[in-house]
């Protein structure tokens, strides 16, 4: 009865403002790492959205190597397991005036991470995250990236779970940031 209690709490508690085009607004808080905690489930393996990243997005790390850190958009883990141990997400981080935007994959407890290409602040985009046997497949825009998936004998139906808007790894975030996000 207390955990149900508590995923209440939790999901009354999380916010998500919606504007007029759809988008779902989420703020990543000053000195904080997430937007908030959400409970969803994708029904598939695929996933569709277009997003937008204002320039909150645009920010300078306390600790310099940390700038090279990905940021995370939206994402959902993989092989019904926690998150840090499989997942895969699109990110981003600013490097030298640019806003790039990544690909970050959990396998088997540790990270990896590429870019895929640079973007705009205030602009449009679409991405879709397709779960394959042997790929992460993802495309923006129209442009796919391939990304390794090595399965562990997880086949079948797998229960994931959403990964929602964060920042950093070690550093918090230096000011407010919005990602909008419409399915």
């Amino acid at each position: 009865m207390k955990r149900l209690i508590t995923i209440l709490i939790l999901c009354t508690a999380c916010t998500k403002e919606i504007n007029d085009l759809g988008y779902r607004v989420y703020t990543i808080p000053k000195d904080e790492h997430s937007s908030g905690s959400y409970i969803n489930h994708p029904t598939n393996s695929k996933i569709s959205f277009d997003f937008i990243l204002d320039e909150s997005a645009i920010y300078t790390s306390e600790i310099p190597e940390n700038q090279h850190d990905v940021n995370k958009i939206y994402g959902m883990s993989d092989f019904g397991l926690r998150h840090q141990k499989y997942s895969i997400r699109l990110g981003w981080r600013y490097i030298n005036g640019e806003i790039e935007l990544c690909w970050l994959r959990h396998e088997d407890g540790r990270h990896s991470s590429a870019t895929i290409r640079t973007i705009e602040p205030n602009e449009s985009y679409n991405a879709i995250i397709n779960i394959t046997t042997f790929y992460y497949e993802i495309v923006i825009d129209g442009d796919t990236t391939l990304v390794r998936r090595r399965p562990k004998g997880n086949w079948g139906l797998v229960r994931r779970y959403y990964l929602y808007p964060y920042f950093g790894g070690n550093e918090f975030a230096p000011h407010d940031i919005r990602i909008q996000i419409r399915e």
